[in-house]
């Protein structure tokens, strides 16, 4: 078994995830994962979409029903889209009239 981060064959089991599944920790780079996962990552159009219903104001408990995804990885997911939003606001002066 290698490492899907460093391909390394230095693997310790770490325990089971909170479905059962025995999980395990690199050594070398300290990544842990899950063989054969059935939890696959949130996909692109399902995120542009989540996108599209954040700028409508939807609640998120209502975003997260509409598009099957967990209410705590979405919440996960907007605090990650806060962080990337500038905070700076560039306002050029309004000319003078007169």
């Amino acid at each position: 078994m290698n490492c899907p981060k460093c391909k390394s064959v230095q693997i310790i089991k770490y325990g089971h995830t909170h479905y059962g599944k025995p999980r395990f920790r690199c050594q070398d780079c300290g990544r842990q994962f899950v063989l054969n996962a059935t939890r696959q990552p949130i996909d692109e159009p399902t995120r542009q979409l989540i996108d599209k219903l954040l700028l409508e104001r939807l609640a998120l408990a209502a975003i997260a029903r509409v598009t099957g995804v967990s209410e705590r990885w979405l919440q996960m997911y907007v605090f990650q889209k806060f962080y990337q939003t500038p905070k700076a606001i560039d306002v050029t002066p309004k000319k003078q009239v007169g």
